[in-house]
């Protein structure tokens, strides 16, 4: 074997050695979960999982922070190969000169290595073997990442583990925005972590401060100016606890991701005030022992989530429920999605905003759902039904729009909690028998905002067109809520806002979802675990706090109106639904391009008076040629009992002549508002054991109408007026018949137990 073959053999193991002498993971020790907002502002942070504050290396180091500890520990750093020759002499001069060991020769390099190894010894192979491996790592790695290293792993004293993190610990923000002599304060505690604590040992802490801002004026990095002012500034004093501003994002990010580093889009300004407005009103709440409280913020234009408030934890000790995040919370939707039930039958042609509704008693299955006051207007405008948030006339819309249709609409708008068929919903769907989140409401709302703002980013095509959407926000935007005005408040805001509240049943939850044209604000108020309280309904728990949050951002303008998916229609201005040729009074409205109207109106009709307009007449009965004929508004029998409660200015038909032919009217006068076809009817005993009865109720469209009452061909008796009565059946099945003098009936099967 030739000298060279020998040397090769004997080499190739030791090159082999040093070239893998590294590991190909610097450093393994856990790091905690940090959150930072859109400009770099800490929003939280997690305790890594060895207890100590490390957050995960930044892209960069600063540079007031480079050049300080370069001066400090390393001051030819740039130029050495991981070992600095120069370095290694003084400290052994200096050294044998004091008899011990008074000065080092570490590089920042051979720092960054010790540093990766904290389980070796502390002895001079040990020394030697960081300084071979020093070279190596200088081979592998350029500067930055070195000082990247060694900046992301020193100790800072304490459990405070890198720059970033000794930065927020002790002077409450990122590194990047420290002063000179705060990062001087940080450079030179990884010397001595353990002697160099903030909050003792102050003289020796400003001592070296103050002499490495002294070496930095030396050399020329600050001025003199920069120097005294330096050394004005005080010391830290204890640690800082660490921002905790968006508890609930981060614990939802770590699920997610596990402990890293986390950034978002959030304002951390308005995450202040929306963090100071939760707390306020919590105070408030809490009193009624309502504890829990999610607030949502989204940019319109970018989809971006602007605040992030999951709970009102860390406002008191054992607060039930407050670790539960409520934006991604399944919870009853209440009446949050009526909005966009009349958007989609306003896309599909099935109503125009002003068309009437029917609000009068309903019963289908066992499902007989009420007003929040309990009363019924007859009839009510498509509009005013989301204004008012009526419950009736929106469950007869769905059952018009058919739930299922309905049910697909939700999905593609991103509700997908809502898991189940149409059948397990039925008509409650309106009504909070589903289950929703914040987060998919707010992003329902920002998606229909979004379709009207030309420059919208990050967007998904949604059922509804821009018309349906505008018409929704404009209804929307002028809301009133007068079945709760006892509990209302007025809020002033920055500009208009179409808004919307909800309460579920048992005032579990209460709702409140806000938009203008650059954003969208929504809030969850309730208790965590379920628990109702009275009182507690969206418009006098939420959109308190909704408005409040609108208070705090720009002022917006309010959406353009599409023109180009919108056209003119000319409508009865009674009824709102395309005008007949009879219909004395027409207004234009705005309405989607779409081929489908609703049937034009139906209320307007020609009838023929006598000369004296007294009574309904025809030709058998009057002289045609003194008939007087007029266009009159006449609704349905039961929506007219009800209308004319609330409309002084309705009037009804006059009443028949007396001599007028019934049989040849086919109109039905007569309807039943209670029983329903096929209920079952329970009657009640009192205290004393006396059963109650039931009260049966119809409306005639004559007002001075005199009703004959039969049950099971067995006549009860006579009404007038209010046509209310009370009767006593038997459990079974029974035949409810109603009779007017002219003959006219009207009879529903029913069931009493």
């Amino acid at each position: 074997m030739s000298k060279y073959k020998k040397i090769i053999l004997i080499l190739s193991p030791l090159v082999l050695l040093y070239i893998f002498c590294l590991p190909w993971k610097m450093f393994r020790a856990p790091v905690s979960a940090t959150l930072t907002a859109s400009d770099g502002t800490l929003l939280g942070a997690r305790i890594a999982a060895d207890g100590q504050w490390r957050f995960p290396p930044a892209a960069e180091v600063p540079e007031k922070f480079a050049k300080c500890i370069i001066c400090y520990e390393d001051k030819r750093f740039r130029w050495h190969p991981g070992i600095d020759f120069l370095s290694i002499g003084r400290a052994l001069r200096q050294n044998s000169s004091n008899g011990r060991v008074v000065s080092g020769a570490s590089t920042i390099t051979m720092q960054v290595i010790r540093l990766s190894r904290p389980d070796a010894p502390r002895n001079i192979p040990e020394k030697l073997l960081e300084a071979v491996m020093a070279t190596r790592l200088e081979l592998r790695c350029p500067k930055r990442e070195i000082l990247l290293m060694y900046a992301s792993n020193a100790p800072f004293g304490g459990n405070v583990v890198g720059l970033d993190a000794a930065a927020w610990r002790y002077f409450g923000r990122s590194a990047d925005n420290l002063s000179w002599a705060e990062s001087a304060t940080l450079a030179v505690l990884p010397n001595a972590p353990a002697l160099i604590h903030p909050g003792r040992n102050r003289e020796r802490l400003l001592e070296k401060r103050n002499f490495l801002l002294d070496k930095l004026c030396a050399e020329g990095t600050i001025d003199e100016v920069e120097c005294e002012l330096g050394k004005d500034e005080p010391l830290p004093d204890r640690p800082l606890p660490m921002p905790d501003k968006a508890y609930h994002l981060l614990e939802r990010l770590r699920a997610e991701g596990g402990d890293k580093a986390y950034s978002c889009s959030i304002d951390p300004v308005l995450q202040d005030r929306v963090n100071a407005l939760a707390g306020n009103y919590f105070d408030i709440y809490h009193g009624n022992l309502v504890d829990n409280m999610g607030i949502l913020v989204r940019s319109v234009r970018t989809g971006e989530i602007l605040a992030y408030y999951g709970n009102t934890r860390g406002l008191a000790r054992g607060l039930r429920g407050a670790d539960v995040d409520m934006i991604p919370a399944r919870r009853s939707s209440g009446s949050t999605l009526k909005p966009l039930l009349y958007a989609a039958m306003i896309q599909s042609g099935q109503i125009l905003p002003g068309s009437l509704v029917k609000d009068t008693p309903y019963h289908h299955d066992n499902f007989s759902p009420h007003n929040y006051l309990r009363t019924f207007d007859g009839a009510v405008r498509a509009d005013e039904v989301i204004q008012r948030s009526l419950n009736v006339p929106s469950v007869r819309m769905l059952e018009q729009y058919g739930a299922p249709q309905f049910l697909d609409l939700l999905h593609e708008m991103g509700f997908s909690s809502i898991d189940k068929d149409a059948d397990h919903y039925g008509l409650s769907l309106i009504l909070g028998g589903a289950e929703i989140t914040l987060e998919n409401l707010v992003g329902a709302y920002r998606e229909m905002a979004a379709s009207l703002t030309s420059d919208a980013v990050d967007t998904k095509k949604i059922p509804l067109g821009r018309g349906a959407c505008w018409l929704t926000f404009e209804a929307l935007s002028k809301a009133n809520r007068p079945e709760e005005e006892a509990s209302w408040m007025g809020f002033s805001s920055s500009g208009r806002i179409a808004w919307k509240t909800g309460t579920s049943w048992g005032n579990r939850d209460a709702w409140s979802v806000g938009v203008n044209r650059d954003y969208v604000v929504g809030v969850w108020v309730g208790n965590s675990d379920g628990e109702g309280r009275a009182q507690m309904t969206g418009v006098s728990y939420a959109s308190p706090v909704m408005f409040n949050v609108f208070s705090a951002l720009p002022a917006s303008r309010w959406f353009s109106k599409p023109m180009d998916d919108l056209v003119p229609v000319e409508v009865c201005a009674r009824s709102g639904l395309p005008a007949s040729r009879v219909c004395p009074e027409r207004d234009t409205v705005w309405v989607p391009d779409i081929e489908r109207r609703p049937d034009e109106c139906r209320f307007h009709r020609v009838v023929h008076l006598d000369a004296e307009q007294r009574y309904l007449v025809n030709s058998s009965c009057y002289p045609v040629e003194k008939m007087v004929e007029i266009v009159w508004f006449v609704l349905p029998p039961a929506m007219e009992w009800y209308y004319m409660k609330n409309h002084l200015d309705y009037r009804p038909l006059p009443p028949k002549h007396p001599d007028f032919d019934a049989a040849s009217d086919t109109r039905n006068p007569i309807e039943i508002l209670y029983p329903h076809p096929g209920v079952t009817v329970v009657t009640t005993v009192d205290l004393t054991g006396r059963e109650q009865g039931v009260v049966v109720r119809a409306a005639h469209r004559d007002p001075r109408a005199v009703l004959y009452w039969h049950l099971d061909d067995q006549y009860l008796g006579q009404t007038t007026g209010e046509h209310d009565l009370l009767i006593h059946p038997a459990p079974g099945e029974h035949l409810l018949v109603v009779m007017d003098e002219g003959g006219a009936n009207r009879s529903v099967a029913f069931t009493a137990k």
